[in-house]
């Protein structure tokens, strides 16, 4: 827990003020805080913030978004209250450019660094090719322009008091795989394969659309998103398998099938479900593929046309790759992408402070699939799109686990609606599509299996909150506080924890939460704890 005093120049209190250590602003608007505290009238605030290990940065704004100021928290933490002195923002704007394709890169990302410390400042989305922020004065590193087509570049900028600054137009060059587009793809190296012979070329595979996923075991984003997402993808379309192939490429680090199947065994439990991956590998040693390919990120995700020329796909991995492919091939039947969808994981951080309508419009987006608030629905139960929802939870979980973790605190289901859901009063006869299906079964099974496994850990007037936080870090599970108990008043957040364990089932939470009126149940692929009925 951090604590401080937010004041002007002349040592004046910031009444109102926003503190928070994430800011984001979105096509250039104002920066926007996710969880900040407040300052009270004396300008004091206290904000809960998680320790990195280069330090942590705050930033305050006041109330109208003209006044800033940064404070560094160090990684050993603090003794006592900080300061926070803010003065007017300086405006920083400027755009990027691509000489080299003559034409603008569109969408673009921009994340503003301390330049003394190299902590982030504040990151920006904009549609268009040009950005703007408003910052405190200071030293700073600009990076961005990054992306599957383009190589991001950086620029060192001193902010003044008083004195906006342009930095002009920023030149982004191709990477290695934007020039490959309309091209046949470089020659790769191949020293083992499972799946296809070695001395496999990819002009045999000539008349199939071809997915080339580069991969790491260590690789979060691939072992938890990429490669799940391919595999749903060729259950779905199963009937279409003599169209398409998926070949996976491991990188220069795994140096044989061994090696990499026991680094595989907790990956296939856990983040796979079981499953092994049912196309593919394919193993170079000597790093010459990664090389020609030009791939520098994982995963990253190269497609190519039944042709054998590599394709432009927007920005190219993952979900967008996947997309494009679909488009490529006969459409599912409406029942069956709506339950595809429902099973499929998204990966989300929800951190208290969304609304309704956020949720189910990031929910839309990432779920791919058309999604429908009724406001007469809505109206019936007491709220609008605009009401928050008490949930804090991240991890990568169904689409139906978070339709139902943010929808249950309102009495609230979700029907099919054509090619998509709507979002409806919930009744006995229209919970259907929220109960598990059998996928989210084998989901609950194995976070029950987690409550078999032994564990220590000793809360001394810990929040819920930050207990939660230490249970996801220690087994890797999602933990959630139950959100219809939060929005009934039954459970708070803030309620202190006390008590401990030493090499004993994670099931001892019963003696941990006993006390406090509340009980744990594995629902939806998570553990929820919730007050006693």
């Amino acid at each position: 827990m951090v604590t401080g005093r937010v004041v002007d120049h002349e040592g004046k209190p910031v009444a109102g003020a926003r503190v928070a250590e994430n800011w984001f602003a979105e096509q250039a608007g104002p920066l926007e805080p996710n969880q900040p505290a407040r300052t009270d009238a004396d300008g004091r605030f206290s904000l809960e913030i998680q320790l990195h290990s280069r330090g942590t940065l705050l930033m305050a704004l006041d109330s109208t978004g003209c006044l800033g100021g940064l404070a560094v928290i160090p990684a050993k933490g603090l003794d006592g209250p900080i300061r926070i002195e803010v003065t007017p923002l300086v405006e920083v704007r400027g755009k990027f450019t691509c000489t080299e394709s003559g034409s603008s890169p569109g969408e673009t990302y921009v994340t503003m660094f301390l330049a003394s410390d190299n902590l982030r400042v504040a990151a920006g989305r904009s549609l268009a090719s040009s950005f703007a922020m408003k910052l405190p004065p200071g030293r700073y590193r600009l990076r961005g322009g990054e992306s599957y087509r383009h190589i991001g570049a950086e620029r060192n900028i001193t902010l003044t008091p008083g004195q906006a600054i342009d930095v002009g137009a920023i030149d982004l060059k191709l990477t290695p795989i934007a020039r490959l587009f309309g091209k046949e793809p470089p020659p790769w190296h191949i020293t083992d394969a499972r799946g296809v012979p070695k001395e496999i070329r990819l002009s045999d595979f000539k008349g199939k659309w071809v997915v080339l996923d580069f991969w790491g075991y260590w690789c979060g984003p691939c072992v938890g998103r990429s490669l799940p997402g391919w595999m749903d993808f060729a259950e779905d379309h199963a009937d279409d398998r003599d169209q398409f192939v998926i070949l996976t490429i491991h990188d220069p680090q795994a140096t044989d099938f061994a090696t990499l199947d026991e680094k595989l065994k907790p990956i296939i439990r856990r983040q796979w479900r079981g499953r092994s991956l049912p196309f593919p590998i394919l193993l170079d040693t000597t790093g010459e593929t990664v090389k020609n390919f030009g791939v520098v990120h994982w995963p990253t995700v190269v497609l190519l046309d039944p042709q054998g020329r590599v394709v432009d796909v927007p920005q190219g991995i993952g979900l967008h790759a996947e997309d494009f492919l679909a488009s490529k091939l006969p459409p599912l039947p409406d029942g069956k992408r709506i339950a595809r969808a429902l099973d499929r994981d998204l990966a989300v951080s929800i951190e208290d402070d969304g609304t309704l309508a956020d949720l189910i419009h990031c929910f839309d987006k990432l779920g791919r699939i058309r999604i429908r608030l009724e406001p007469d629905e809505l109206k019936a139960v007491g709220i609008d799109q605009d009401t928050h929802v008490p949930l804090k939870i991240g991890g990568r979980l169904t689409l139906r686990t978070w339709l139902n973790l943010t929808l249950d605190p309102f009495g609230l289901t979700y029907i099919p609606n054509g090619d998509g859901l709507r979002i409806v009063r919930r009744t006995p006869q229209n919970a259907e599509l929220a109960q598990p299906s059998p996928r989210l079964e084998g989901d609950n099974a194995l976070v029950a299996e987690t409550l078999t496994k032994k564990v220590s850990f000793d809360f001394r007037g810990e929040s819920l909150k930050q207990v939660v936080a230490v249970l996801e870090e220690m087994t890797g599970d999602s933990f959630v506080l139950d959100p219809v108990a939060r929005r009934r008043g039954t459970i708070n957040p803030k309620t202190t924890v006390s008590g401990s364990a030493k090499d004993e089932p994670l099931s001892c939470l019963s003696r941990l939460l006993g006390p406090l009126g509340m009980r744990y149940l594995v629902r939806d692929g998570v553990i929820v704890l919730t007050a006693t009925p």
